[in-house]
């Protein structure tokens, strides 16, 4: 019998959501096709707010089953932990219900997924396989709503949950160690992958015509750098204004407000352009030259293998980049540009050295990563991995 895989996301999964969505929506098609598992499950959130948008596009494929918790819609901090326990308190109970035997439930993160781990472990006499897929730093990611005690306490939480997780994997080297240091023991390191044939097809090559285009694409906030991006545009203007050079930004988040009044300041050269669903991701990066990845490594910060990079590098455009462990993981400074972490007049010089002859240069040179994160490669090591852990647990 093939075992079952059941995947856990305190997600509404919106086709404009971030990472996590990106890479599940890449993910499954890829799962389906090697027919590894006998059934894939799909445990996820919804609200009357979220069922007005469209979903991930795997979410209409008959092939999996989604299996959502209804929530009540949060309204202040009260009810956001209600929604927490109400979906941890159903989801391990479904789980609970289902054979033990030759079954994965795989927790796409660490705290609210980790603890539907905690609590299978702790209800079900003999639990399934448990995994926690570490997609990024979550208390670093949280840092500025909450602040330094805030983070020791949900790193405390968090080591109380994945002590309770058979299998650790992390989303890239950066991670793995963290949480490494945090936990005292291995911790895998999958990196995110990319559809390289889907990227392949890019027609419009970076800096091929007079005007150029440099893009914010992602979550509106703090730790990943978007101050610092609209400060090194504000530089860039007020000393080298040109009208062949225009700024984008993607997406959504608690800083959309500060955005969108820096775009209708900056009307001629500035654009917001709201949230951008992962099937047109590919179409839009054909309209623009170079993109920026900001996330912090700090305190605050986040972690792992970027899905917004890769696919920067799918698409054949110039990454600027701190020059720090999140993004030199993966490139050189032969290869993008790399800037000093928080260093906005670095960050400004380098929309003032945009030369197309050494952009195109750079870029032909970052094309050199990609066969490391094929997502072929990414799903062979997971499932290979999962077999492994199996196989040491005696099922």
């Amino acid at each position: 019998m093939k075992p079952r895989l059941s995947f856990v996301l305190f997600s509404a999964l919106l086709s404009h959501g971030g990472g996590r969505e990106t890479w599940l929506n890449n993910i499954l098609p890829e799962l389906l096709t090697r027919d590894d598992f006998g059934a894939i499950d799909v445990y996820f959130i919804s609200d009357t707010t979220t069922k007005c948008h469209p979903k991930i596009a795997t979410y209409d494929d008959p092939r999996i089953n989604f299996i959502e918790t209804r929530l009540p819609v949060c309204s202040n901090k009260a009810m956001a932990i209600l929604r927490i326990v109400v979906f941890c308190w159903c989801v391990a109970g479904r789980l609970r219900r289902r054979p033990a035997e030759q079954h994965f439930v795989v927790a796409i993160g660490t705290f609210y997924e980790g603890a539907v781990l905690a609590l299978l472990k702790v209800l079900k006499r003999r639990p399934p396989l448990l995994i926690a897929w570490i997609r990024g730093v979550w208390s670093k990611e949280i840092y500025h709503r909450h602040g330094a005690l805030m983070q020791r306490i949900i790193n405390t939480v968090e080591r109380q949950f994945l002590s309770r997780a058979d299998l650790i994997l992390s989303n890239g080297n950066d991670t793995k160690a963290f949480y490494e240091r945090l936990l005292d023991r291995h911790v895998e390191a999958i990196p995110n992958a990319l559809d390289l044939e889907k990227y392949a097809a890019v027609s419009r090559r970076a800096f091929s015509s007079p005007s150029r285009t440099v893009s914010f694409i992602g979550r509106l906030s703090e730790e990943k750098g978007l101050r610092a991006y609209l400060q090194g545009i504000e530089s860039y203007l007020t000393d080298h204004p040109a009208d062949d050079l225009t700024f984008e930004i993607v997406g959504d988040g608690p800083l959309r407000g500060l955005v969108e009044a820096f775009a209708a300041k900056y009307g001629r050269w500035v654009r917001y352009l709201g949230p951008l669903s992962n099937e047109n991701m590919l179409a839009y990066l054909e309209t623009i030259d170079a993109g920026v990845c900001l996330t912090y490594s700090g305190n605050s910060g986040g972690g792992g293998v970027s899905n917004g990079l890769l696919e920067l590098i799918g698409a054949g455009r110039l990454v600027i980049a701190w020059a720090s462990p999140i993004f030199n993981q993966v490139l050189d400074d032969t290869q993008g540009f790399l800037v000093t972490e928080g260093d906005i007049a670095q960050l400004t010089q380098c929309f003032v050295a945009l030369d197309p002859d050494d952009a195109r240069l750079r870029i032909a040179h970052s094309k050199d990563v990609l066969p490391r994160y094929s997502l072929e490669t990414h799903v062979e090591k997971f499932v290979g991995y999962l077999r492994a852990g199996l196989k040491n647990a005696g099922r």
